[in-house]
C-alpha cells in the first residue's frame, strides 16, 4: 500500500520543498522523499501521477499471486527468513563451535540495527584558505566561517602555509598556532556557543574543529593524525586529520596540501595516494584509516590546475566566460574522470571564480613576472551517504593571500539509535539467543545429582552409579573439573571415580561408578569435615563438577552420614573418652579436643588400673601380647590381607568400638597410622642426629614429646622388644621399618593432603627412622620406660 504527503519542510537550511509518501509492505511503513533537483527535472506532477498510477496496479494484485513477490521469500537465506535458527547446523555437524553468548547476541543485534537506527540532521560547515605565509593579525574571518542563516552544527576550517618557514619544516613542526584557532573561534557563527573539539598541525596545515557546546557530551573517540609527503616525507606537503564518532557515525576530515605547479600533476596524484594510504587514526585498540568512517569531508589546496592552450587570465576576465567550458580543462576534474583519484567522493558545482592566483591585497590576476594562469587550487570534496551539498563557494571580499578562501556547508543525516526500539529489540534478541544457546549447546543428562551413600563406616567401600546420558543433536565431551586452579583434585582423596573423563555420541549413555572408603589416611579429615554434623543427618562429603565441553557444567553432590570410630581420633580425644567410641556423635568427639583436663581411664576390662594411653592401642597390644607373640611374620612390609583376614579387620573395628574382644596386628598399624598426628614428631635433622646413639635418642623423646606420646611410643617400643625375643621368624629390621615409618613423621608445609601420609617421604628419609627405632629396640629401654611411667 502507498499512502502520499506532500510537505513543506524546513530543514534549518534554507527552505527545501519535500514530498513525501509512504510504502506499506507486510504492515511496514518505509517513507521516501522526492527532491527535485537540476540534474532530476521530473516535474511534480508527473512524478506524483506515475505514484497513483503504480498505487492503482497493485492494489489488483491478488495477494498470492507471482506479482505480489511472496515467492521471493522461498530464496532468501534461512536466517532472514525464520529469525536466528533453532539449531545450527554447522554446529551439529561439528565442522564450527558453537557460538558464545556474547558473539552470538552481538551478531543478531547487528543484523537488526536496521530496525531501531534514525538518523539525526547535522549541518556541517567545512573551509579552507591557503594564507601564503600570512600572519593572522589584522584579519576578521566572519565573512568565510559566518555565512549562514542558521548556525551549522559542526565547523571543519583548514589552513595551508601558516608560518611556511624554512625551520618548520625542517623541525617537522606540530604545535599549534593559536593566534589562528582563536581567529576561528571568534569568527563563528554567533548564533550559537562553540567549543573547540580538536586542532591537528603538521608545519603549515592546521585543521581546527568546533562543534556546538550542546552536542560535544555525544561526541566521542575523537583522534588526529599527520601525514608528510614527497620524497623526504617532510611536512610542506601532506595532510593533516581528524576523526571523531558523534552518536553511531564515524566523522572524518582531511585537510591537504599536494604537490604545486601545474606539470605536476602526476606527484600531486601520489600525495592523494601517500595520505589515503597512510592516514590512520589509531586510539590504542584498533586503527580507522580515512575510507572507514560514514561521513569523510576533504578540503584543503589541492592545487591542481586550469591546463590547456585557450586557458588564460584573459579568457578568465571575459563576460562571456564559461565556467563549465573551463571546468573540463581542471586537471582535478581530468584525473577524477579517469578514477585515478578521489574514488567515490564527490564535489559541487563550480559557480565562483578559480581562486588562485591573485595579488595579494587585491582581486586581481597574478601580474608578476611568472603570471600565473588561474586555477580552482582551494577544493571541497565529500564521500559518503545522507550527505546533501547546501552551498560551495569562495569569499573575494578575503584579499591578504595569494588565495580567496572557500567554504560549503551541508546538510549530513547521521546515524543514531533510537533508545526505546533498542531496548525493545535487545530483549526480543535476548529471547532468541538464549533458545539458540539451548538449541546448540552440548548437553548431557544424569540420572540424578545427589548421590546418598547412606552410613558410611571406616574401611569398608561403598559404591553407587551414576548414569549420563546424551540426548542431544550433539557429540558431548565431558570431564570431571577441578574445584579451582589452586587445587589439582577433582574430588576429595576418599573418593574414587570410575571415568573422569570421556566423550559420548548421539543417544548414547555411560554408567559411572563412585567409590567411597575412607581408609586410615583419610578418617581423620574426615571427622573434621563433619564436625557440625548431628546424628542422624546427611550432609555433603564433597561436590563434584561435571564439566561439559562448550555447555554448562553440572553439579553432583556427594551425601553420606560417617559412623564415627577410633580410627583416626587424635590422641589427646582418645585419652578423655570414658565410653565406647560409637556411643559418641561426630561433634562431640571433636569438641573433646578442646577439654584440658584428662580424664584416667578405670575399668574392669583393664585390670582396674590407671590407664596413661588410649585404651584402644592397649587391647590392641595386650592382646598381640597374649595371643600373637608366636604367630610367624605377624607384620610384613606388604601388609596384605586375605580375603578372610580382610572381613576380620572390620571386625576387629567394631571390637574396638564396642568393647568385643578381637585383635589383630594390622588393626594396631591402622590405628596408628590413621592418627591425625604423628606419635613422635621430630625434624629429618633431628632423626639423622639422634639415630646411632641411644642415649641421645633418650634425649630427644623427653624434650620433644608430649607425655601420652612419648608413653605410648615407649609402650610400643617395649612390645616389639618382646614380640623380637619370643618370635624367631621376625626381623628387628622389618619391624623398625614398618613403625618407624607409621610413628615417626615431621612436620610437613602447607599441603594437607600429604600432612597425614606415611608415603610423603624419601626412601633415605625412611630409612633414618628405620635406624631410629633400630637403636632404641636394641637397647635397654625398659628401664627408660619405667622412669617416664613414674614420673607421670
Amino acid at each position: 500500500m502507498i499512502h502520499f504527503s506532500s510537505t513543506q519542510a524546513n530543514s534549518g537550511f534554507g527552505s527545501v520543498s519535500s514530498h513525501q509518501f509512504t510504502v506499506y509492505s507486510d504492515n511496514q511503513p518505509t517513507t521516501y522523499y522526492y527532491h527535485a533537483t537540476d540534474e532530476i527535472s521530473v516535474a511534480k506532477e508527473h512524478f506524483l501521477t506515475s505514484l497513483k498510477n503504480l498505487k492503482a496496479s497493485f492494489s489488483a494484485v491478488p495477494v498470492h499471486s507471482p506479482a505480489a513477490f511472496d515467492w521471493l521469500q522461498y530464496y532468501k537465506p534461512a536466517d532472514e527468513r525464520v529469525g536466528l535458527l533453532a539449531i545450527d547446523r554447522s554446529v551439529a555437524d561439528g565442522s564450527q563451535a558453537p557460538k558464545t553468548r556474547d558473539a552470538k547476541f552481538r551478531e543478531e543485534l547487528e543484523r537488526r540495527r536496521h530496525e531501531y537506527t534514525v538518523y539525526e540532521p547535522y549541518h556541517v560547515y567545512t573551509a579552507t584558505w591557503n594564507v601564503n605565509g600570512q600572519t593572522s593579525e589584522a584579519i576578521e574571518l566572519p565573512e568565510w566561517l559566518a555565512t549562514t542563516d542558521s548556525p551549522p552544527d559542526i565547523y571543519a576550517v583548514g589552513f595551508q602555509e601558516i608560518e611556511w618557514t624554512t625551520e618548520k619544516i625542517i623541525m617537522n613542526e606540530t604545535k599549534i598556532d593559536r593566534t589562528w584557532v582563536d581567529k576561528v573561534m571568534s569568527g563563528l557563527h554567533k548564533g550559537a556557543v562553540y567549543t573547540e573539539l580538536a586542532s591537528v598541525r603538521l608545519v603549515g596545515m592546521m585543521l581546527t574543529v568546533a562543534v556546538k557546546s550542546t552536542i560535544y557530551p555525544k561526541i566521542n573517540d575523537c583522534l588526529t593524525s599527520a601525514v608528510g609527503t614527497g620524497t623526504l616525507k617532510w611536512g610542506n606537503k601532506g595532510g593533516v586529520g581528524v576523526s571523531f564518532k558523534l552518536n553511531e557515525a564515524l566523522f572524518c576530515f582531511v585537510n591537504t596540501h599536494l604537490a604545486a605547479h601545474t606539470q605536476e600533476v602526476e606527484r600531486r596524484n601520489d600525495d592523494h595516494d601517500d595520505i589515503i594510504r597512510r592516514m590512520s587514526f589509531d586510539n590504542g585498540f584498533r586503527m580507522r584509516s580515512i575510507d572507514e568512517h560514514h561521513h569523510i569531508f576533504w578540503i584543503g589546496d589541492l592545487n591542481y590546475r586550469l591546463d590547456g592552450p585557450e586557458v588564460s587570465q584573459e579568457y578568465v576576465n571575459r563576460k562571456d566566460r564559461d565556467y563549465n567550458q573551463l571546468y573540463q580543462h581542471d586537471q582535478l576534474y581530468v584525473e577524477k574522470r579517469r578514477n585515478r583519484i578521489f574514488r567515490d567522493y564527490k564535489e559541487g558545482k563550480i559557480l565562483f571564480p578559480p581562486t588562485y592566483k591573485y595579488n595579494p591585497g587585491t582581486d586581481e590576476w597574478d601580474s608578476s613576472e611568472k603570471c600565473r594562469t588561474p586555477a580552482w587550487c582551494d577544493r571541497i570534496l565529500w564521500k559518503g551517504q545522507r550527505i546533501e551539498l547546501l552551498r560551495y563557494n569562495s569569499v573575494m571580499q578575503l584579499r591578504k593571500s595569494d588565495h580567496k578562501p572557500v567554504y560549503a556547508d551541508f546538510k549530513v543525516d547521521a546515524q543514531a539509535k533510537d533508545q526505546a526500539k533498542l531496548k525493545k529489540i535487545s530483549e526480543e534478541v535476548l529471547k532468541t539467543v538464549d533458545k539458540y544457546e539451548n538449541d546448540n549447546q552440548p548437553q548431557i543428562t544424569v540420572e540424578q545429582t545427589d548421590l546418598d551413600f547412606g552410613l558410611i563406616r571406616f574401611n569398608e567401600k561403598y559404591s553407587r552409579e551414576l548414569l549420563v546420558a546424551n540426548n542431544c543433536h550433539l557429540p558431548v565431551r565431558f570431564r570431571f573439573a577441578c574445584k579451582d586452579d589452586r587445587n589439582s583434585q577433582v574430588c576429595e582423596d576418599f573418593i574414587r571415580i570410575s571415568h573422569s573423563k570421556g566423550e559420548l555420541l548421539t543417544g548414547n549413555s555411560l554408567s559411572i561408578r563412585i567409590d567411597i572408603l575412607v581408609d586410615a589416611p583419610a578418617a581423620s579429615r574426615m571427622l573434621r569435615k563433619l564436625k557440625d554434623a548431628q546424628a542422624g543427618i546427611k550432609i555433603p562429603l564433597d561436590i563434584l563438577v561435571l564439566h561439559v565441553e562448550n555447555g554448562r557444567d553440572i553439579f553432583i553432590t556427594i551425601f553420606g552420614e560417617y559412623k564415627p570410630s577410633c580410627f583416626g581420633v587424635s590422641l589427646d580425644t582418645l585419652m578423655k573418652l570414658n565410653k565406647p567410641v560409637s556411643m559418641y556423635a561426630i561433634h562431640e568427639l571433636v569438641s573433646l579436643d578442646h577439654e584440658e583436663k584428662l580424664i584416667d581411664l578405670v575399668g574392669d576390662d583393664v585390670g582396674g588400673s590407671n590407664l596413661r594411653f588410649p585404651r584402644e592401642i592397649w587391647r590392641l597390644v595386650d592382646n598381640l601380647r597374649k595371643m600373637g607373640l608366636q604367630t610367624p611374620h605377624l607384620f610384613t612390609l606388604d601388609r596384605k590381607l586375605g580375603q578372610s583376614d580382610a572381613a576380620n579387620l572390620l571386625e576387629i573395628r567394631d571390637w574396638l568400638d564396642t568393647g568385643t574382644p578381637h585383635t589383630t596386628a594390622e588393626a594396631l598399624l591402622m590405628m596408628l597410622e590413621a592418627l591425625p598426628e604423628p606419635v613422635v614428631t621430630i625434624s629429618e635433622r633431628e632423626c639423622i642426629i639422634a639415630s646411632d646413639n641411644f642415649e641421645r635418642c633418650k634425649e630427644l623423646l623427653r624434650s620433644k614429646l608430649k607425655s601420652v606420646n612419648r608413653l605410648l611410643f615407649l609402650y610400643i617400643c617395649l612390645f616389639l622388644q618382646d614380640l623380637w625375643n619370643a618370635n624367631k621368624s621376625i626381623r628387628i629390621e622389618t619391624i623398625a621399618g614398618i613403625f618407624g615409618r607409621i610413628m615417626i613423621r615431621s612436620q610437613l608445609p602447607a599441603k594437607p593432603e600429604f600432612s597425614n601420609s606415611i608415603y610423603a617421604y624419601s626412601e633415605g628419609e625412611r630409612d633414618q627412622r628405620r635406624r631410629f627405632m633400630m637403636t632404641l629396640l636394641n637397647n635397654n629401654i625398659r628401664d627408660f620406660a619405667r622412669q617416664e611411667m613414674n614420673t607421670y
